[in-house]
C-alpha cells in the first residue's frame, strides 16, 4: 500500500533495515525481511527514486541517506504539492462564490432539495423538525463545550425528542471537551440514556445528519450558530455520511482515558504535528483543534525542545523517524 508520502510499506521496510544494518547484502536483507531479493531490488529502486537511498560501496550498491535528511526533503516535497492543491481548491472556491452569487442575482429556482437557512432560530426549527421525522440514526460532529448559552438552550429540545422517540444517536466531540466538566457531564447524560459519544482533537467540519438524507452544516460565528445549509441530495449526504464513518472509526470512546501515543506523545501533540506536516498554519491548526494559537505555539516550544529541532522540517522529519507519527498521518 502506497502512503500520502509515495512510499509504500515494503520500500519503507527495505529503508529501516538498511539504516539499522548498514552494508548489509540485498540477500541479508531479503532475509531479514522475509522477502525475496527481487522485492527488495523492485524496494530499492522506489527508495531511490525518493532519494531516500543512494548509490555507495556497500555490499548493496546503495548507501541509505540519513533519515533526518531525507524524510525533511520528502516533507517538502509533500508541502509544495499540498501548496499547489490549495491553489486549485481556493480557484475552485472563488468559481463556486462567483456561481452563488450569479444565482443570488437570477433567483434560487433550479436547485432542490437545498435550503440556506439564516439565523440561529431557523437552523434550530429546522433541525428539531429533522429530529421529530428521524427513524434510524442521529449523527452529529461539533464541539459541545463553551457553547454560547442559547446554543445550548436551543439544543435541548432534540435531544428530548430524540430520547423519547429512541432514535439512535451518536456524536463527535472535540477532544478538549474532556477539559469541560460541565460539558462532559451532559454528554455523560447522553450515554446513559442511549446515546454514544467520541472525541477527536480536531474537526474537519460540523454537521447534523439525519437517517443520511438530510444533513445540516452550520455556519458559526464565535459560539453561536448564525445560519447553516440544510441539503438533500443524495449523493451530499452519502458523502458527508462516508466522512461521519471514517471520522468515528478514528475517534476515541468518551469513557476511555486519554492514552499516550507513539514516542510518548499525547494525542494533542500527535495532532499538531499531523497538522504542521499538512502544511497548516499555527493559527490554521489552532482553528481546527479549536484551542489558542497561545497553545499551538506553547506545544511548538514543547515539541521543539523535546526533539532537539531546528525548524518545522526537522522536527517533522525527526517524529517520523522516531515513530511519533507515521508516513500515513501526513494526508
Amino acid at each position: 500500500m502506497r502512503t500520502s508520502l509515495g512510499i509504500d510499506s515494503v520500500a519503507r521496510s527495505v529503508y529501516i533495515a538498511m539504516v539499522d544494518r548498514p552494508g548489509a547484502k540485498v540477500s541479508e536483507l531479503a532475509e531479514y525481511l522475509e522477502e525475496t531479493e527481487e522485492t527488495v531490488r523492485n524496494g530499492l529502486e522506489r527508495l531511490s527514486a525518493l532519494l531516500l537511498v543512494v548509490p555507495g560501496d556497500s555490499a548493496s550498491g546503495w548507501r541509505p541517506v540519513d533519515p533526518e535528511v531525507g524524510l525533511a526533503a520528502m516533507l517538502a516535497r509533500q508541502q509544495d504539492e499540498l501548496a499547489r492543491h490549495r491553489l486549485q481548491v481556493e480557484g475552485s472556491r472563488l468559481e463556486v462564490t462567483r456561481l452563488l452569487s450569479e444565482r443570488g442575482r437570477h433567483g434560487r429556482a433550479g436547485v432542490p432539495d437545498v435550503e440556506w437557512l439564516a439565523g440561529a432560530d431557523a437552523v434550530w426549527r429546522h433541525v428539531t423538525s429533522l429530529a421529530e421525522e428521524c427513524a434510524n440514526e442521529w449523527l452529529t460532529v461539533g464541539p459541545a463545550e463553551r457553547l454560547d448559552p442559547a446554543a445550548l438552550d436551543a439544543g435541548r429540545p432534540v435531544d428530548e425528542i430524540l430520547r423519547r422517540r429512541g432514535t439512535p444517536a451518536r456524536a463527535i466531540v472535540l477532544e478538549s471537551v474532556r477539559n469541560d466538566p460541565g460539558a462532559t457531564e451532559r454528554l455523560r447524560r447522553t450515554e446513559e440514556c442511549g446515546g454514544t459519544v467520541r472525541t477527536l482533537p480536531s474537526l474537519p467540519v460540523w454537521m447534523i445528519l439525519s437517517d443520511r438524507r438530510h444533513v445540516v452544516v452550520p455556519v458559526v460565528g464565535g459560539r453561536s450558530v448564525v445560519g447553516a445549509m440544510a441539503c438533500g441530495v443524495e449523493s451530499v449526504t452519502e458523502a458527508f455520511a462516508t466522512l461521519f464513518a471514517r471520522l468515528w472509526k478514528e475517534a476515541l470512546p468518551l469513557a476511555e482515558a486519554r492514552p499516550r501515543t507513539r514516542g510518548n506523545l499525547s494525542l494533542q501533540e500527535q495532532h499538531v504535528l499531523r497538522l504542521w506536516a499538512q502544511g497548516l498554519t499555527d493559527a490554521a491548526a489552532a482553528r481546527r483543534m479549536d484551542v489558542s494559537l497561545r497553545t499551538v505555539r506553547r506545544l511548538s516550544e514543547k515539541l521543539t525542545d523535546r526533539f532537539g529541532a531546528q525548524s518545522r522540517f526537522q522536527l517533522g522529519a525527526l517524529a517520523l523517524a522516531s515513530g511519533g507519527i507515521r508516513a500515513e498521518d501526513v494526508a
